[in-house]
């Protein structure tokens, strides 16, 4: 596990055991495809109903997608140093002269925190029902998740025990949803970030062990292609009323 300090900045992590190395970015990758499809299905069905809520829904994802990337980009900085010989990469270290792989690491970080918070704090306010036009309370918010992000700069605990509480609010919103309407598939919904939610508390303990990091991946994975499953069949028909 590497822990490197910029001076007089943030730090860079890097959870995963070596023979795990770059299988994480392999499972981030697969969860980017699994958002870049619901963003798909998300505008579409927005498109077909015109409801903002897809919309919301789908620009909640679109930001979650840009987190993942994020990570992947910082992670393979430090899994791969070699890429800077390669033309491409050579171009681009030219282009950041004095970053080392742990300060693109740490940067990178930065702007995955920010982007998850994003989404999920997105995702929030779908399920909840806030009114998007109360513009006081969209400040609040946006407060919120500028400073969820200084706040996880400080320590990346303090990101992972964010992300449960907003994945633990969103999850049951979902289940009372699920009360309400009794739908098959808004329960899959609920079980699909339920296990998201276990994944976050895994994550808030990876400093223990690094087998608590490749479980909390692993679980993850589970999360996001278990989402996918039930928003593919919601989408496959015109949604009407179909309780997201």
């Amino acid at each position: 596990m590497v822990f490197e300090n910029i001076p007089y900045g943030p730090r860079s992590y890097v959870f995963s055991p070596e023979w795990f190395y770059g299988f994480d970015s392999i499972i981030e990758l697969i969860a980017i495809i699994v958002s870049i499809l619901l963003i798909y299905y998300s505008y579409k069905c927005f498109k077909l109903t015109k409801e903002n809520k897809y919309l919301y829904f789908s620009t909640a994802f679109l930001s979650i997608t840009l987190g993942f990337t994020a990570k992947i980009i910082g992670t393979l900085a430090i899994y791969k140093p070699t890429i800077t010989r390669t033309s491409i990469g050579s171009t681009i270290h030219e282009a950041f002269t004095g970053l080392t792989p742990y300060s693109i690491n740490a940067i990178a970080l930065i702007i995955h925190f920010f982007f998850m918070l994003l989404g999920f704090m997105t995702l929030f306010l779908i399920i909840s029902k806030l009114s998007w036009k109360n513009k006081r309370v969209i400040v609040l918010l946006a407060y919120f998740v500028l400073i969820a992000t200084w706040i996880s700069v400080i320590h990346y605990q303090l990101f992972y025990a964010t992300t449960f509480v907003l994945l633990l609010l969103i999850t049951y919103s979902y289940y009372q949803n699920y009360r309400e309407i009794k739908n098959e598939k808004a329960r899959f919904v609920t079980i699909a970030f339920g296990i998201l939610l276990v994944s976050q508390a895994f994550f808030v303990f990876v400093i223990y062990s690094r087998i608590i990091y490749v479980l909390a991946e692993l679980i993850q994975l589970l999360g996001f292609v278990y989402l996918l499953i039930p928003f593919i069949l919601i989408f496959k028909k015109k949604p009407k009323n179909r309780g997201l």
